[in-house]
């Protein structure tokens, strides 16, 4: 499970290494540290799958109908994004432009756990997410 949060830089090539922690996630619970990494149609961040979660979100995404509009959706912005690492000896991934662009992330960057994802932020992003996060859970009756 991945938990915490954490901030690293990202080098000028894009390259930015997973935390340690989470790269124990990935050999521990996972058994292998390829990882892939794809928009959040839902945020301006990265989500990163271990490879296994993210064969079971090609199931569920499979077993829905081809032509339903939001399957379309989800295929030309999650699955068309999606590219599949391996860390380097330092724990590095490289980041793509492309992805780079989508998240508006820069180098000071935020890894947050999300049970069995994690996602990559651009720092001042994540803490204008985690403001607005925060205010939304301040008043609730949280039942979990």
């Amino acid at each position: 499970m991945f938990q915490g949060e954490y901030t690293n830089n990202m080098d000028d090539k894009g390259r930015i290494n997973i935390p340690a922690p989470f790269r124990d996630v990935l050999q521990k619970s996972y058994a292998e540290p390829i990882v892939i990494i794809a928009r959040d149609p839902q945020n301006p961040c990265l989500r990163v799958y271990p490879q296994q979660e993210w064969k079971r979100l090609l199931a569920k995404v499979g077993a829905r109908p081809s032509n339903d509009r939001i399957v379309q959706a989800f295929k030309r912005t999650v699955i068309s994004s999606a590219q599949e690492y391996s860390p380097d000896k330092q724990g590095r991934v490289l980041i793509p432009q492309n992805l780079r662009d989508y998240a508006g992330v820069g180098k000071s960057t935020v890894f947050a756990g999300s049970l069995d994802t994690f996602e990559i932020w651009d720092a001042n992003a994540w803490d204008t997410q985690l403001a607005s996060s925060l205010a939304l859970l301040q008043n609730q009756d949280l039942d979990f």
